[in-house]
């Protein structure tokens, strides 16, 4: 697994916005000052988040950009998908019809590696996927704003 600070960048400006509430507007170059990322690479965050309808930006004078939802509705599973290409970048778990078919894949079965039927890693691995996907939808951007995030 890995995250990118694409990810991490993401997820700290989307608690800047969480806990500033929607009423209030947040400029990105507030954000950038605040969380120390550069602006550039906000804006290109940005672009995403706005995208994925998450942020809602408003122009003018006091404008910037309020969540466009509740931040106890946006899970952070979320978030992360959006931001990343591949969450887990494992193939074995990424190809195999256990979980969801690479976009654009004839249906059918993918094709796994050759050791697939007697790896003695591949649970592992599909594991890790399945409790870090369980965890981070379990948990919404307001817990991770408030710091109560949860196991379960």
């Amino acid at each position: 697994m890995f995250i990118s600070t694409r990810s991490r960048y993401g997820l700290r400006a989307m608690v800047q916005l969480a806990r500033n509430g929607q009423a209030n507007p947040l400029s990105l170059s507030g954000i950038a000052k605040e969380e120390e990322i550069p602006i550039r690479y906000l804006e290109q965050i940005f672009g995403r988040l706005r995208s994925a309808d998450f942020v809602i930006g408003r122009r003018g004078p006091g404008g910037g950009y309020v969540l466009s939802r509740c931040a106890s509705e946006i899970t952070l599973l979320e978030v992360i998908r959006v931001l990343e290409t591949e969450f887990f970048h494992t193939d074995c778990v990424l190809q195999c019809p256990d979980f969801k078919q690479k976009e654009g894949s004839p249906k059918g079965r993918i094709p796994c590696c050759s050791r697939e039927d007697r790896c003695p890693t591949k649970k592992l691995w599909t594991d890790i996927k399945v409790i870090c996907e369980t965890y981070l939808r379990n948990n919404s951007l307001a817990d991770l704003s408030n710091g109560s995030l949860e196991m379960e």
